[in-house]
């Protein structure tokens, strides 16, 4: 069994992607790396083989499903004794990984990370306050950075999580953290430095699909086991 797993959605990114997982297999070169391509159409499948040949799992969607999907795909093959998950961008660098795989190495369950800043203008600044305004009252949730693209589990947990989740796009992460309170998994959070801003691909549609997607959250009928 590997120590962890490192689970990648990715989706038209290829070139920063190829240089992140170089950097990742450098520093953990016992990592069990699984990239799961939503459906890229920047020749990411041909260049990930060409770099990487078989020292990293790749799958690929038939087409665009989501962050929530991709994840699920990804997490259910993972071998790892811990596994995690983060943005192809690699935004709160190598030390965010680190800082999330101590904590679970110390016994804990779930570790989530909260970032130190947030690029937004004003117009996302104003949909984030909005954001976090509706859903803690809708769902009960006491967390001040819930989208932050770099999540840890042990084996265990993980695997009842995705096994319940079915929220395909990004209120996954907002999901994850219901199961988490709906199954009594205590959740630390561990502060990262947000070291790369990528441009963010939430627009107005997809804030109006994460509210949707809350309501389903909401009520949904999860198993309880």
């Amino acid at each position: 069994m590997k120590e962890f797993s490192l689970i990648i959605p990715t989706y038209n990114r290829k070139e920063r992607l190829i240089k992140n997982i170089a950097q990742v297999k450098n520093t953990y070169p016992e990592a069990e790396i699984i990239i799961v391509d939503d459906g890229s159409l920047d020749g990411t499948d041909k260049e990930i083989n060409h770099v990487f040949g078989n020292s990293v799992i790749y799958l690929r969607n038939a087409k665009n499903q989501g962050k929530g999907a991709s994840l699920r795909k990804g997490f259910k093959i993972a071998t790892g004794k811990f596994l995690i998950f983060t943005d192809d961008d690699l935004p709160y660098g190598i030390n965010g990984i680190q800082n999330i795989l101590r904590e679970l190495k110390q016994g804990k369950p779930v570790v989530i990370s909260r970032r130190d800043k947030f690029n937004d203008n004003f117009i996302k600044a104003i949909e984030r306050l909005a954001f976090n305004m509706c859903i803690k009252p809708v769902l009960g949730i006491n967390i001040s950075d819930t989208q932050a693209g770099l999540k840890g589990f042990s084996r265990e947990v993980a695997h009842k999580i995705f096994a319940n989740s079915f929220i395909n796009r990004f209120a996954v992460d907002i999901e994850i953290l219901i199961l988490c309170q709906r199954f009594n998994y205590p959740i630390t959070i561990v502060p990262v430095h947000h070291q790369y801003f990528q441009p963010t691909s939430l627009s107005s549609t997809n804030i109006l699909n994460i509210f949707l997607d809350v309501i389903r959250i909401k009520f949904h009928r999860y198993d309880k086991k």
